[in-house]
């Protein structure tokens, strides 16, 4: 017969188990949602962050608004057009 603290143990370590994987699924779905940079000639040569904020942060050139903080590395999310 198992001791009675063994069965707490197996749980515990299921739901630390579920917990990583749902903790991973969501930084990967995070890292995974930014969209592609568009096919323009502004983002051929993959510009970098202070070129981008010109752009975006000002509304330049009817660019979509930045919706997020400005970054180190916009091609860190964002993958430049091939």
């Amino acid at each position: 017969m198992a001791k009675k603290g063994e069965g707490q143990r197996t749980f515990f370590r299921i739901m630390t188990v579920i917990g990583v994987l749902v903790i991973g699924g969501l930084v990967y779905s995070f890292l995974g949602a930014a969209p592609d940079l568009s096919d323009s000639t502004y983002h051929k040569n993959s510009p970098s962050a202070e070129e981008c904020m010109q752009c975006h942060v000002q509304h330049l050139d009817k660019a979509p608004i930045m919706p997020h903080r400005p970054m180190g590395s916009c091609t860190f999310c964002h993958q430049p057009p091939d």
